[in-house]
């Protein structure tokens, strides 16, 4: 049979999807021009890119789009239409082989598929949602003026989109009801001094006068020693160094002070860390801080710190000692160790009885009185009776204390009929024979349990006082404060300078460590930093030190990229970061010495570091502590970073697992995997970021190789690994833009600055609003990343764009 020609020389195949593009083109082009009054549907352009792997003949990726309706609100149907504007910006679809679109239709196809399903502001609606825990505790420690762990008493919050501040994380049950109020009588005990302080005294101790420090050296029990009148502890493990002594026989505040000073240093510098907490029991310590360990036997180091103890506590001093402690194995260096001299507290600092805090709450007048109730046993004192409190007038001041707690409580003014059921709920005690305590903790304590205390966005329409608690709790996680009460009080928070102002004053004050710890913790992952512990014959140099050293870099970095209003890029990549000795050295950056201060450190130009992805903190955290992902990696970043999350892999196909032993690649396995066709699509997105991150191991160390217990070459140092297979980093984009290594992949990421802050606008607002947020949300959390875009697309700025936006307030009534 002869060859049939076609003119012009095509296929028809050819000429069909020419007309195809054609017809979408014109169709586009006519919406352009004659406005959105007339909106065509997506389908023209969907027929000639998509369909043909997305209909209903193929759904790759269990993604159908010739039925998707871009009518359908639904959250599948959002999913859908999502998946499709992450497909087009990151140029995934159509594949590169593909005959691909123009930019201008591409742009024109998102902007239609966002603006249709934009949600209307009169569908933002308040997210009710209870206080989690944290929120809790801060918000009764301030309200009460008290220093008490109230969080420790509730379970666990709920995670929703990441973070525990979602609604649908947030539900409230009898049994969690019963839990608030266990932690509001602590909370309100917490108020009371029951006995009156001893006048502050110096407990002081040299450690070699305790006989179980005597014993433990006698017996070189954990390797102690005794030199020159100090105790020396080479680890941070068992036994203690004993204080005994100074325990505080009552708790208050303490000034407390320990003398140590470096035994055989060498060249090393040697850290302390420094806990407040019971000496026996699984107890949780207050971690007080690392600080270097200098001076000599005869001028030690006086190590000085503040805080609230209680009776019988002690100060736990751990050894840190970095690179790893030197063992009674090795010839080259003597051991160093810690040299504790002594110890002391002086205190309790706080004398005043009454406390403050029941001072606030009861009122201070001669009315009111601690009188002694009952007896109780104190190791170190005798005949001491607890005090409770008493009242002249019971009924006019419980009727007086509910009045002026309320309004505080409930972070508004109240009227009376919002005050008389706690009110007439305190004095059905009175009236039933209780005492006035019991009165007074009967109404707080229900108010401290009530809906109007614990639960946030619950009015309809937004006033002044809450934006006041919705910038508290966003910035603080905690109440407002007076400056913003007042502020509600007189209109203002609805003013858009006022706001700006009370951002950059609320992100200056200390309470902002808050933010810092609890959003990086928990849109880093920074939370899970002990999840898991490295493998110790695969990174024997890892230590609790350094472990300390990750965190605190990328919180010190997040808070600076915050105070100084730096673009969000910063987190891609930047040419700085916050470093200690133990930090820099892992990063094999010069010059930085001591481990108790962070410092703001200039990377050098080869430098591989720079931005949270090259951080030891979240590089840890994306590992198991044996090996490394391409695949955990790859979902972390799409789904923290350009918030583009992956599809949950199928139920029926199992994960890849590394082999630490050193026969196969990574690589190798990856890409039998991805001969699956339910496996290929996601893999495409997912594998080439996690192989640009395989330049990091399961500490954050760079490397060129893995480590294997199985097969590989032996190392001439004394490890206990082998040297394994060789990185394997280059990939391609799944628009067609190849890396070579990390740099280069890193230098891609950087070109996705709009995506990158639009990603992290989602995950502030998620924090910052309850509720979640969806494709739905899309063009608004564009207008946020656009105005922030004039500085750079700011940190700062884009918290100001947030407090502005229509998703914050829960309210359509723009701020003027």
């Amino acid at each position: 049979m002869g060859e049939t020609h076609h003119a012009g020389g095509r296929h028809p195949g050819e000429n069909a999807l020419s007309c195809r593009i054609l017809f979408a083109s014109l169709v586009l082009f006519a919406w352009t021009a004659t406005g959105r009054a007339e909106r065509p549907d997506v389908t023209p352009f969907l027929t000639a890119h998509c369909t043909s792997c997305h209909g209903e003949d193929a759904q790759e990726g269990d993604l159908r789009l010739d039925t998707a309706k871009l009518s359908d609100a639904s959250p599948a149907s959002l999913d859908t239409w999502r998946r499709v504007v992450t497909a087009l910006e990151n140029g995934e679809m159509p594949p590169p082989e593909e005959t691909r679109p123009s930019a201008a239709s591409i742009k024109s196809t998102i902007d239609l598929i966002v603006d249709s399903v934009s949600r209307p502001a009169a569908k933002i609606t308040p997210a009710t949602r209870r206080l989690n825990r944290k929120e809790y505790e801060h918000t009764v420690c301030d309200l009460l003026q008290i220093d008490e762990r109230l969080a420790d008493l509730l379970p666990e919050d709920g995670d929703a989109q990441g973070f525990d501040k979602g609604a649908d994380g947030l539900s409230i049950s009898s049994v969690l009801l019963e839990q608030y109020l266990e932690a509001a009588n602590a909370a309100f005990d917490g108020t009371i001094r029951r006995i009156k302080p001893l006048p502050a005294e110096t407990r002081h101790v040299e450690l070699m006068e305790v006989k179980e420090n005597i014993d433990s050296v006698a017996k070189k029990k954990g390797g102690t020693v005794e030199s020159e009148g100090a105790l020396i502890k080479f680890t941070p493990g068992w036994p203690p160094a004993r204080i005994d002594p100074v325990h505080p026989i009552e708790s208050g505040l303490y000034r407390c002070r320990v003398a140590v000073w470096p035994f055989q240093a060498g060249e090393r510098s040697l850290s302390v860390s420094l806990y407040v907490g019971s000496l026996f029991g699984a107890t949780t310590h207050k971690f007080i801080g690392v600080y270097d360990v200098t001076g000599t036997a005869d001028k030690p180091r006086v190590i000085e710190f503040t805080t609230a103890m209680k009776e019988g506590d002690t100060i736990h001093i751990l050894p840190q000692i970095w690179p790893e402690h030197v063992t009674w194995r090795d010839k080259h260096e003597l051991r160093p160790g810690i040299a504790i001299a002594w110890a002391e507290t002086y205190g309790p600092l706080d004398q005043d009885f009454p406390s403050d805090a029941q001072k606030r709450l009861f009122g201070d007048n001669d009315g009111i009185r601690l009188v002694e109730h009952q007896s109780i046993y104190m190791r170190h004192r005798r005949g001491v009776k607890a005090c409770r409190v008493e009242s002249d007038k019971p009924e006019e001041d419980v009727t007086r204390i509910l009045a002026e707690f309320i309004p505080r409580a409930f972070r508004r003014p109240v009227d009376d009929a919002t005050i008389q059921p706690y009110v007439d709920l305190s004095l059905s005690c009175l009236k039933n024979g209780q005492s006035f305590e019991d009165a007074v903790r009967t109404g707080v304590t229900a108010v401290l349990c009530s809906p109007q205390f614990l639960l946030l966005e619950r009015s309809e329409t937004v006033d002044d006082y809450d934006i006041a608690s919705k910038l508290s709790y966003f910035l603080w996680s905690t109440m407002p404060d007076q400056e913003l009460l007042d502020l509600a009080a007189a209109g203002k928070l609805h003013d858009r300078e006022v706001l700006h102002a009370q951002i950059d004053r609320m992100i200056e004050d200390p309470r902002i460590e808050r933010f810092v710890s609890d959003f990086t913790g928990q849109w880093l992952d920074l939370d899970d930093i002990e999840f898991t512990t490295p493998d110790g014959k695969l990174y024997p140099e890892f230590d609790f030190l350094l472990q300390q050293a990750m965190v605190q870099e990328t919180r010190d970095f997040f808070r600076h990229v915050l105070k100084d209003d730096l673009s969000v890029s910063n987190f891609i990549d930047s040419d700085w970061t916050f470093l200690n000795e133990r930090l820099a050295r892992h990063y094999g950056v010069e010059g930085v010495r001591g481990n108790e201060r962070f410092r703001k450190v200039q990377l050098p130009a080869d430098c591989l570091r720079g931005g949270v992805l090259t951080q030891a903190s979240v590089l840890k955290v994306t590992a198991n502590g044996t090996s490394t992902s391409p695949v955990t990696r790859g979902v972390w970043v799409l789904e923290n970073i350009l918030g583009a999350p992956s599809a949950p892999p199928p139920a029926n196909v199992p994960a890849v697992e590394p082999d630490i032993r050193g026969a196969t690649t990574i690589r190798d396995q990856l890409e039998l995997h991805r001969r699956d066709a339910a496996c290929a699509s996601c893999h495409r997105r997912i594998d080439p970021i996690g192989f640009a991150l395989e330049q990091f191991d399961v500490i954050g160390g760079q490397r060129l190789w893995y480590r294997s217990l199985g097969e590989g070459y032996r190392l001439p140092e004394k490890v206990p690994y082998k040297m394994g297979q060789k990185l394997q980093l280059a990939g391609t984009m799944p628009d067609g833009r190849k890396f070579e290594n990390f740099v280069q992949f890193q230098k891609l990421l950087m070109d996705k600055k709009p995506q990158i802050a639009r990603a992290i606008a989602a995950k502030l607002l998620v924090y910052s609003g309850g509720r979640p947020v969806t494709f739905a949300d899309r063009e608004r959390i564009e207008a946020i990343v656009d105005q922030a875009k004039e500085q750079d697309y700011g940190l700062k700025s884009m918290i100001k764009a947030i407090v502005e936006s229509d998703l914050f307030l829960s309210s359509p009534t723009p701020a003027t």
